[in-house]
Formats: structure tokens, sequence, C-alpha cells
């Protein structure tokens, strides 16, 4: 056993605080880390650094502002040296790993590149035939059949966060099954021009990750430290069945048929039909629950819990229709511009190393302390809370400028483009929130994830104050590169901009 503390930060890709029960939400969304919370730390005013996966990786694992690191696109180069992972690795002799199936930040981006050991899974083949044959619900409905009857016979006696449990024997009638709807699956592909493809990012869920990093973790004979991104509650939502309590025929039709465009929220319409979408997003955080109770059990079984910093969070929240406080003309989608609170207030959840009972923070903090974190924990240099005290700051510059062009039809379209600026304060009994964007400046009073109280249509200045010291840091080593036609569409599918 290491005498150092390994560190493990988990990423619930796309999980917005309000929509967690841990956070007081009606629906039951996340039942193990409320209870987990019971001997871990939570940090009720938590914020993201930006609203998209890029920005807001890149200042969890360098810990500058997404105004000082300037790193916005998701095919973003940055120095990984600069990260607390090469610190860790470099200075202090951590083995490092990386476990995910977001695709911005193990392939568009060059974030891969921070840690020793990257997970590298085998994607299914189904999301790319229901991507390229359009059709209506029932062809829809024959791939997602196959391809939850293939998970079946592959993993029957699963745990049911989808992981495969251990098992013995030679398969017999099952690995003849799963062969015969491989079979079938493989002659749809070679009529469809297929075969070979590396995709169905999203057929896998989280429980791959928490199995290859439980393998991984096996293997060390010294401290560890890795990065865990779980897509379960990205969209499009599509919980597995246990988890789906809250969704009809309704809901699931209009996210595989009718979901908004991006043209046409930006013209002002579908905004029912993306709202249709929230009680399948609560059944995959439902999901991703259970995910990390799963992972929770996996440490707590090899007496490691109490050596590793584990640290739960979110990159970012999702929009299903908010109206904008900043700008009242401006509705909020997914996690393409703003930066109102249903997008910057995360879950986080601290498992110190060590502790046992309850703690609540109720401070506002920033992510973007995530390095600050890490390093005490690996240094035991205990000197107070290291995610307090320090300035809390979200942007975004989402809509793209460049992407104006493409939605010049659309009256208007400067309005959404960045940057989108907010400031973060502790007051005695609320958070206060100052935001700007262009001309347009609000103060607000934040008492709890669904409470707000408009202070002032301006902000006095704040948010110019705060960014007017940020300086460039240099990280950011080139922009954009060139990604592949496949990764392309499964950014797109995913709901990117690009």
């Amino acid at each position: 056993m290491s005498e150092r503390n390994n560190v493990l930060v988990v990423v619930l890709d796309s999980v917005r605080a309000k929509n967690t029960s841990l956070h007081g939400y009606s629906r039951e969304t996340t039942p193990f880390l409320s209870t987990f919370a019971d001997r871990s730390t939570v940090y009720t005013q938590a914020r993201a650094p930006g609203i998209h996966s890029i920005a807001s990786h890149v200042s969890m694992f360098t810990g500058a502002h997404v105004e000082e690191h300037g790193a916005t696109h998701h095919t973003t180069a940055i120095d990984p040296t600069r990260t607390v992972w090469h610190d860790l690795e470099r200075e202090h002799g951590y083995a490092t790993g990386l476990f995910t199936n977001n695709r911005i930040v193990s392939n568009a981006s060059n974030l891969a590149d921070c840690f020793g050991h990257v997970h590298e899974p085998n994607y299914p083949l189904t999301d790319r035939l229901e991507n390229r044959i359009d059709g209506t619900v029932l062809k829809r409905a024959y791939f997602r059949g196959y391809d939850g009857l293939a998970r079946l016979t592959a993993a029957l006696g699963s745990d049911d966060d989808g992981t495969r449990a251990d098992a013995s024997g030679d398969g017999g009638v099952l690995d003849g099954l799963s062969a015969g709807i491989a079979g079938s699956v493989g002659r749809v592909a070679d009529i469809a021009g297929l075969s070979g493809a590396s995709t169905g990012y999203k057929t896998l869920f989280g429980g791959e990750f928490v199995g290859a990093f439980l393998d991984w973790e096996a293997r060390q004979d010294g401290p560890w430290a890795a990065c865990l991104n779980l897509m379960d509650a990205h969209s499009p939502y599509e919980p597995q069945s246990e988890y789906d309590r809250w969704a009809d025929e309704r809901n699931w039709r209009i996210q595989s048929e009718a979901k908004p465009s991006v043209w046409e929220s930006l013209d002002g319409e579908g905004w029912d039909r993306l709202a249709a979408l929230e009680p399948l997003y609560d059944g995959a955080i439902r999901q991703t629950d259970a995910v990390v109770r799963k992972l929770v059990a996996g440490l707590e079984q090899r007496g490691l819990l109490s050596d590793t910093l584990l640290v739960v969070t979110s990159d970012h929240g999702e929009a299903f229709g908010e109206q904008s406080r900043l700008l009242p003309a401006v509705r909020l989608r997914d996690h393409k511009w703003g930066v109102h609170e249903a997008l910057t207030h995360v879950p986080l959840v601290v498992s110190y190393p060590g502790q046992s009972e309850h703690r609540v923070v109720d401070e506002v903090v920033s992510l973007t302390d995530t390095p600050a974190l890490v390093r005490t924990a690996v240094t035991d240099d205990a000197d107070g809370d290291p995610l307090t005290g320090s300035e809390v700051l979200t942007s975004t510059f989402r809509l793209p400028e460049q992407k104006t062009s493409k939605y010049g039809s659309i009256d208007d379209i400067d309005r959404y483009v960045g940057p989108w600026r907010a400031v973060y304060e502790t007051r005695e009994d609320s958070v206060r929130k100052f935001a700007r964007k262009g001309e347009r400046g609000l103060t607000l009073d934040i008492d709890g994830p669904r409470e707000t109280t408009v202070v002032d249509h301006d902000d006095g200045g704040r948010v110019a104050e705060a960014y007017d010291r940020l300086a460039d840091t240099d990280l950011v080593t080139q922009q954009t590169t060139d990604i592949d036609d496949d990764l392309e569409e499964q950014l797109e599918d995913l709901g990117y901009i690009r």
C-alpha cells in the first residue's frame, strides 16, 4: 500500500445541481450521492469554470480561468506539462490515467496527453448505424433492440450499472446467440457500408470505464491519480430501463425524431420539445449515480477509499429552455451559450482522505481550484479549505463568433455570441452573482438551486474589475487541429456546434 494519498476526479458530464436530489430536487436522481454525502464534504455552491467540456476541463487540470487559458475550441492543444496530472507523475511519482468516452477530452483535443495511461474502448456499431441510416422510430428501435440484446447476452448477470460481473464457463447458448446477433448487425453494417467503423460512443455506459479504471488500479504498485469522465447524462439522454423512471414513449419519440435543431431554437421554435427531454435527462442522472455507487464500492472493497481524495463533480450543466435573466430575449438550450445557473451550478462532493463525518460548505467555490485541492491532498499540507477564499469566475465564448455566418439568417445572432461572464461572491445568507454580456449587466442573489432574486439590472462594474485582472497564461499551443470525419460526426451528434 502506498503511503501517499491517491487521487480520483470523477466528472459527471452535463449534470447540473438543480436536477440532483442531493440539492433538493423532487425526483430522486442521486440516491447514492445523497447517502455518500453523509460521510463526505458537500460544497453546495460549486461553479463550473465554463459551460462546455474543453474549457472546464482545462481549468480543472491547470487552475487557470477560462479567459486566462483561452482553450475554447474542441480541438485545442495545450501544454500538458502545465497540468496537475503532469506534476503528479513527474514530481511525485504517481501513475496517472484517463477513462472516458468524452471524445472531446480523449480525442479531439490533446488533453489525453496529460496522462500516462488512456483507456481506449472498442466502440460498438449501433450509433453509427442510427446516424447514417435515416428512418422511422421502428428502424431506430430495431437497432437499439439488437444492441440491447447483444449487451444482455454479453453481460447476463451484470450489476445494475451495466458493468459485467465476474463469471466463468464457456457461455454455450449465450455465446452462440451473441455471435448470431453480431453477424446480423454486421450484415446490416455491410449493407450500409460501415464495416469496421469505430463508433457507438454513447452505447458505452459509465460502468465500462469504472471497470477499466479498477482493472488499471489493480496493476499499480504505487500512488495513482486518475480522472473519469462519465457521459451517461450527456445528450442524447438514453437511460437504461431500470433508471428510466420519469419518461414515457412521447419523450423518447421527441428525442429520436423531433428534438429541435439549433436553427429552430435560434429562430424561437421547438422549446416545448426541448423541455420534454428533461424526464429522460433525470433518468440518465439516476444511472450516473448508480455508476458512482459501483465505483465507490470497488474502492471500499479494496480498502482504498480512506487513502484517496475522491472528487465527484460536473464540468457544466444543461438547459431546457430557461430564459436568460441577463438577456431576457434569449433562451438557453443544452450547453451552447449563456452563464445561467442551470449551466454553471454543479454538484461537488469531496471525500477527503480519512474523512468519515459529514461536512457542508455553503461558500461559493470554483472547480478552477481543483489543482490546489489535489496538491493539498498529495502533500498533506492542509491549511484551511483549499477551495474557499478564491475568486469564482465563469465565462464562455459560445456561440463562437466564427459561426455567426452559418446562422446569419437568424435575427440578432450577435446576442448569442460570447463572451458571457459571471463573477460570484459569498454573502451572509446567499451567493451574489454579477453577470455581463456586452452592454448588459445584472446582479442576482442566489438562495438555492431554484431561488434567485434580481438585485439590479447592472453589475456595478464588478465583472470588468475581475476580468481586467486576468492575463494570458500561454497554455494553448494550438487552437484548432484537424479531426477525422468520424469524430466530427460524433461531436455533431452530441449537439456540439462546430
